[in-house]
């Protein structure tokens, strides 16, 4: 009688290892949460060469944001930083190979202007990102 209770009892640790192998560890679908990619910051362009040498880092910061702005956009953005140094920039038409478009940023600093040029690529989600 021994021997039986003994061959039940290991069918019962065997049938109970065999259920809980086929057991999903991971969470269900509905306990998953996403991950949100942290956005690329906007580069620096021609305001990180010499043109934005003479800039604070709150005006860089600001003359980088309305540069991609701009070229984002297509359209002429205009910007003024807290400092005293103000600038536009004028994106050029996009052209039809690779989806990128020239700018350029004119920014002054105690009164003297200075200019660069750039080019901006359009990203495969049609977000365009500063190249130079």
């Amino acid at each position: 009688m021994r021997s039986i209770g003994r061959c039940l009892a290991a069918f019962g640790l065997l049938a109970g290892a065999a259920a809980l192998a086929g057991c999903n560890t991971s969470a269900p679908e509905s306990a998953k949460v996403a991950v949100a990619a942290t956005p690329e910051p906007p580069a620096p362009g021609v305001i990180g060469s010499a043109i934005g040498r003479e800039l604070d880092a709150a005006d860089r910061e600001t003359a980088i944001a309305a540069q991609q702005e701009a070229v984002s956009s297509g359209q002429r953005r205009s910007w003024r930083g807290a400092h005293g140094a103000y600038g536009f920039i004028e994106p050029a038409a996009e052209d039809g190979l690779g989806g990128c478009r020239g700018y350029t940023h004119k920014v002054f600093i105690n009164g003297r202007p200075q200019q660069a040029k750039g080019q901006a690529c359009k990203r495969p989600d049609g977000s365009y990102r500063v190249a130079s």
